[in-house]
């Protein structure tokens, strides 16, 4: 790229700032001043620029420079927007462009990113404009479908539900689930991830619509063949995207100002636990957290790292805890899946979690006993739905009797099995 291209952010209708690209690679993200201007009022984009009910602090996270630029790839908030894995090739490879150069893909995809953050094309303001280069077509015109985007490595679709079809969303509109295909050597993994999902909502988790398809009930998809034959596809319903609107989203990868390749590691769950408790919902975010810990713990889930968790701003100023997705049970597909995806209150081992691990991490965010009490009822209670429902929801979405086999080993292995 040999001009300076920026876009222009905006939260819904409501200009943020621009993201500006230079000849140079470098990718930076600048507040716009009358977003900065609104004061109190003013929504949150992310916490990791903004502290809810702190305005000084919000506005010297808003101006502070560092975090919001890179080379080649965008500022991590940005870059967690775009997908990973399969889906983020196939698109590189239409715009003809690296996957690594995220300002081109951003720009392709800016109508239909998660959330409510859309990126518009914009001239670049004058305090932002370096004076070299010459003008380069815009690589949006060069994307003719997939124009939407979704996070994640495994290969999934943003797909407009009408009646009971599904449709591949090529923009116009926006998509209102997401559809998994049944892909690559993971047998029956939409059937376990529908059996995950629905024993959450049988245990009372805050889970969205999910549904098995066949191949007959989806339309658009450019090769059918490459999937796995006989087994139906994966949908669930976007609660980013009510009745064709917006809802604002961020994983926290964005809370935490982290990269993709970040999401294990860098935080564990005792850091989502405070922020829930500090600057989102307070104890019934941490009540719910509690429950899809217990579950992916009883369930054998070792892959709910930072991108699988998400917070939500029906509120625009103080979040919440978003619902629960891509819950799995890992377990059915390793021998070697011995722990959860981030520390614990210093545990990861799925055979050493149990209520003492719990208490320790309610103590670590200081609650206080009888808070710490009231959580730990919680855990017993949900495990004891857990163990009583999983069974039925395994059978009703038809997981293969040797992978429900292995997923009940590991349940007879865990301490929470006698909570």
């Amino acid at each position: 790229m040999s001009t300076v291209q920026s876009l222009e952010v905006r939260l819904g209708d409501l200009r943020v700032g621009y993201l500006t690209h230079y000849p140079d690679e470098k990718t930076v993200f600048v507040v716009s001043d009358d977003f900065l201007d609104l004061g109190s009022s003013r929504p949150i984009l992310t916490l990791s620029m903004a502290r809810p009910g702190d305005e000084a602090q919000t506005r010297t996270l808003l101006r502070d420079e560092r975090h919001k630029s890179a080379s080649v790839k965008a500022p991590p908030f940005f870059s967690n927007l775009l997908p990973e894995g399969g889906l983020r090739s196939r698109i590189a490879r239409r715009l003809k462009v690296h996957e690594d150069r995220e300002f081109l893909l951003l720009a392709a995809l800016g109508y239909d990113l998660p959330g409510a953050v859309v990126l518009v094309p914009a001239d670049t303001p004058d305090h932002l404009r370096l004076k070299r280069g010459l003008p380069l077509s815009s690589a949006a015109e060069e994307l003719a479908e997939l124009k939407f985007s979704l996070g994640g490595m495994q290969m999934k679709f943003s797909m407009l539900r009408q009646g009971k079809r599904y449709t591949l969303n090529t923009g116009g509109s926006l998509g209102n689930y997401i559809v998994k295909p049944p892909f690559g050597d993971f047998e029956a993994l939409p059937q376990v991830e529908a059996a995950t999902m629905e024993t959450a909502r049988a245990v009372g988790i805050d889970v969205p619509e999910v549904a098995l398809l066949s191949p007959q009930q989806i339309d658009g998809l450019p090769d059918m063949s490459g999937y796995r034959q006989g087994e139906p596809f994966y949908a669930i319903w976007r609660f980013d995207r009510p009745e064709g609107g917006r809802r604002h989203v961020e994983d926290f990868a964005q809370v935490f100002n982290l990269r993709p390749t970040q999401k294990y590691g860098r935080v564990n769950y005792d850091m989502i636990a405070l922020t829930l408790l500090r600057y989102a919902g307070g104890l019934p975010d941490l009540k719910e957290m509690t429950r899809r810990l217990v579950l992916n713990v009883l369930l054998g889930n070792g892959d709910a790292h930072i991108k699988n968790w998400s917070l939500l701003y029906d509120d625009p100023k103080r979040p919440r805890l978003a619902p629960a997705y891509d819950l799995v049970s890992t377990v059915a597909y390793t021998t070697h899946d011995t722990s959860i995806a981030l520390n614990m209150a210093g545990v990861k081992r799925f055979d050493m979690i149990g209520l003492d691990t719990f208490a320790a991490l309610f103590t670590r965010i200081g609650l206080h006993d009888q808070v710490c009490e009231d959580l730990l009822d919680e855990v017993r209670s949900t495990a004891r739905r857990v163990l009583d429902a999983w069974q039925a929801h395994f059978a009703a979405a038809g997981v293969p009797v040797h992978l429900t086999r292995k997923v009940e080993a590991h349940i007879l292995a865990s301490k929470l099995h006698q909570a």
